[in-house]
């Protein structure tokens, strides 16, 4: 191992599982910095909950050997801990002898880790080092880091023609012939060449280990067709029955609510797979010039205030189906008087079951990780739950984005046979738009 990182105990509070982030290195966690992390543990809030998800990866690693002695993990990475907590007297006679981040500075002194690079994202440590001789780094702990890494529900993968026309002489391809290791249940793969015309364009069936042509490739739910290769997938999920969970992400104008409403009103209107469509967002108080309480009308007034975003999409829906114009309210209103339709404000949906409905929750990154477990479990018989929102727009600034109740979902569920994810990537309201949004996601994250 040609370098050796010593860590700190906020890198770890960032991010549990920091260890993915590394290749062909040595990573030490000295005792004290598991002493701090045990403490840690029994708080609430983020910092509690990620020294126990730290701890239940860490007990997994245990079983692979001897810690300290140095375990091996992923991408050739030799995991060991050490029961050193270094010479106190190395140290300034200024520095506090009882401070952890000093204790951590005296090992990185002693003659055996001197070589060491101490991994931390507090700057008056680095200072400390610095001043000692001793090396550290930054871990990238960044929003647009942690997105980057989410799953988002699509390989893409460039192949050869000849295994363009097998996949669709025989229905479908195993995944040894594409040189894929693994795929989760639905996940969808996107196989190009140099034409536009040899492509694949299917998903994962993990029952028959195959990557399968899509169902519903040339559906138009509701009258509505996909504009490109990822609306493809996104329908496929929506439209079959056998997937209850569906979680769709993506900046704005990508047609995350206007996909999800459509494919609800072709199966409440059009086949009856379900008996009711409901409309769901959060309208707690996000900060005080949210709380629906300063709205006029009586409560199923205030509640829609909340709502315009559903309302829009009615319309343009009517618009995308050539229909005559109508007012989103008038079609809300009228599905409603139809028992087709319910407006529910999420912040009451504890005590509900969903029985025979498929449930449309916008805006969902605006849940933590205890609320989205709440709305997962009213899911009930024949029902169908989708999320969608931009993890990266977080309207919670306590949370961060890879601790939204969304980003959980989309991470802790992928593996279940009953999920499917798909994250968006094309904008399609205009090309300013498109270009506006890359501007801004620029600089907000870099």
């Amino acid at each position: 191992m040609s370098v050796t990182y010593i860590v700190d105990t906020n890198v770890i509070i960032k991010n549990p599982y920091f260890t993915g982030d590394f290749k062909e290195c040595k990573i030490i966690l000295p005792i004290n910095v598991l002493e701090e992390l045990d403490k840690i543990k029994s708080r609430e809030g983020n910092s509690g909950f990620r020294a126990r998800q730290f701890f239940r990866y860490f007990k997994s690693l245990e079983q692979k050997g001897n810690l300290l002695e140095g375990i091996k993990i992923e991408n050739n990475v030799i995991l060991q801990t050490i029961l050193y907590e270094g010479d106190m007297t190395k140290l300034p006679s200024s520095f506090d002898k009882d401070y952890v981040d000093n204790k951590l500075l005296a090992i990185m002194l002693d003659e055996r880790y001197k070589n060491c690079i101490l991994l931390t994202n507090d700057i008056s440590m680095r200072v400390k080092a610095s001043s000692l001789g001793i090396k550290s780094e930054v871990l990238d702990l960044s929003d647009k880091h942690k997105l980057d890494d989410l799953y988002n529900g699509v390989i893409e993968k460039k192949v050869d023609i000849d295994i363009v026309k097998k996949f669709y002489q025989n229905g479908g391809i195993t995944l040894n012939e594409l040189e894929i290791k693994e795929m989760y249940p639905n996940q969808f793969f996107y196989g190009y060449t140099d034409y536009d015309y040899n492509k694949i364009i299917g998903y994962y069936d993990s029952n028959k280990n195959l990557i399968r042509k899509l169902h519903y490739e040339n559906y138009s739910p509701y009258g509505i067709s996909a504009k490109d290769i990822r609306q493809k997938f996104a329908f496929e999920a929506l439209l079959n029955p056998k997937i209850n969970f569906i979680t769709i992400t993506s900046k704005q104008g990508c047609g995350k609510t206007f996909l999800a409403v459509a494919a609800a009103m072709h199966h409440v209107i059009e086949s009856g797979q379900y008996e009711k469509i409901v409309i769901g967002k959060n309208t707690s108080p996000i900060d005080k010039w949210s709380y629906q309480g300063f709205t006029t009308g009586d409560t199923e007034e205030k509640l829609l205030t909340h709502f315009g975003n559903y309302i829009t999409t009615f319309e343009n829906i009517q618009a995308a189906r050539n229909k005559k114009n109508k007012n989103g309210i008038d079609i809300l209103n009228a599905l409603k008087n139809q028992n087709k339709l319910e407006v529910l404000d999420i912040s009451s949906v504890l005590g509900s079951s969903f029985l025979n409905k498929i449930v449309i929750i916008d805006e969902a990154q605006s849940f933590d990780i205890h609320a989205m477990r709440s709305i997962i479990t009213r899911i009930g018989e024949n029902s169908k739950l989708i999320l969608i929102g931009d993890i990266a727009q977080q309207t919670i600034s306590r949370l961060d984005p890879d601790k939204s109740g969304l980003y959980a979902a989309v991470e802790w569920l992928k593996e279940l046979p009953e999920t499917a994810h798909i994250t968006l990537n094309k904008v399609h309201r205009s090309e300013f738009v498109e270009k506006a949004s890359k501007i801004f996601d620029e600089n907000i994250f870099g």
